[in-house]
């Protein structure tokens, strides 16, 4: 979040580096500056920042339909570990710094091209921010080996060496004080995190989180193909729930381990394995049928250069207003939202205000507000909201 070739690989025709996986809190920036966000490792995964949403409600009712390849709910490897709410960092129990130490010229290259990558730059807001996006500024190497995942990688003098021969990057500068950029500029490509989105794996089943969960479940996927991006899903909390969001190459690779058979196993247990679009439909008919509770919290999503989505809380809530609120919705027929008409008065639009009342479309069906299409999505990253049309009265 992650990483977008998201489907597009540099200009140059050089082969874009392959995958890492991201985790919910961003890795990229070194303890110094706020851990903005990718904690990948090609082999591994960025802890990028967005994860364009959908993973950020806590499950807080598992789905229970199987998946598309039929696997079953009943061997599915489950998650005991509460939440810690004295000490939220012993929540997430990532620690690279068990690794050991290495001067892989290979893998140091695979981990540090995952940072300038398509998939992780754009959602990775102290990458973008660093190299200042498109303009393609050069950071300092010293800064990129402060990473968590990169302080295995030693001596600092291997990891100039292995980066001297990358195809995708550029090292410059005097001895000890090199920088790293891009040989090709990062290039917007229109609709991209819908094409991600369409890559994009849902599956559970992976249990409780130990220091090497990240790093077990990245080796678990590359056998499956190449993997631009994988995130471990977390509760606001931090704490791992068991499942990730894995991006493929593309939509088809993505289809072909969805619907793979024998379905794959996870340490001798069945996964629950769909697309994230299935995912997120599913979550969408359990809080219209009144089985889930839609999510109160909801995390800006970081991409190219633009924050979208409302972050925190908006305030206590009554346990049993979303029952209240559903059930005016279901009498009223779900009027006044997305295209429909609010009742009496004028159209529902798409926020669902019309002043009839019925459904306002404050609420979202999906997990939380991030997992919806966004508008941006459907016409392409960065571009702004349009406008919403005023009506008018025409006078007589």
């Amino acid at each position: 979040m992650s990483e977008a070739d998201v489907t597009t690989k540099p200009a140059e025709a050089v082969e874009q580096p392959a995958a890492a996986a991201t985790e919910a809190v961003p890795e990229t920036a070194p303890e110094a500056a706020p851990e903005a966000a990718s904690e990948a490792a090609p082999e591994a995964a960025p802890e990028t920042a967005p994860e364009t949403a959908k993973e950020a409600a806590p499950d807080a009712a598992e789905t229970t339909a199987s998946a598309t390849n039929g696997q079953s709910e009943k061997n599915i490897l489950k998650t005991t570990a509460k939440v810690d709410k004295e000490n939220r960092q012993k929540n997430n129990k990532f620690d690279p710094s068990q690794r050991e130490i290495s001067d892989d010229p290979a893998a140091i290259r695979k981990q540090v091209e995952f940072y300038f990558g398509d998939w992780n730059f754009p959602q990775d807001k102290f990458m973008w921010e660093s190299c200042g996006g498109g303009e393609n500024k050069p950071i300092a190497v010293e800064k990129i080996h402060s990473f968590k995942r990169m302080r295995s990688f030693q001596p600092y003098s291997a990891i100039v060496a292995a980066l001297r021969d990358s195809k995708f990057l550029d090292v410059e500068g005097e001895e000890g004080k090199e920088t790293l950029k891009r040989k090709v500029p990062y290039q917007p490509m229109a609709n991209s995190r819908a094409r991600t989105e369409a890559s994009t794996v849902y599956v559970k089943g992976f249990g409780d989180e130990t220091t090497n969960t990240q790093f077990d479940v990245e080796t678990f996927f590359a056998e499956f193909g190449e993997v631009k991006g994988l995130k471990l899903r977390r509760t606001p909390e931090g704490l791992f729930k068991g499942s990730v969001f894995v991006t493929f190459a593309s939509e088809d690779a993505a289809k072909a381990f969805v619907g793979k058979e024998p379905a794959p196993q996870w340490k001798g247990h069945d996964l629950k394995i769909m697309t994230k679009q299935a995912y997120c439909e599913e979550k969408s008919d359990l809080i219209r049928a009144g089985k889930l509770e839609p999510s109160t919290t909801t995390s800006k999503k970081f991409f190219e250069g633009q924050e979208g989505g409302a972050g925190g809380r908006r305030g206590p809530r009554d346990q049993d207003d979303w029952k209240k609120r559903r059930e005016h919705d279901q009498k009223n027929g779900f009027r006044g939202g997305r295209g429909g008409r609010g009742g009496r008065g004028g159209r529902g639009g798409r926020g669902g205000r019309g002043r009839g009342g019925g459904f306002r479309g404050g609420r979202r069906d999906n997990e939380d507000r991030g997992s919806k299409r966004s508008r941006e999505e459907e016409n392409g990253a960065g571009e702004e909201r349009s406008a919403k049309k005023v009506d008018t009265k025409v006078e007589a």
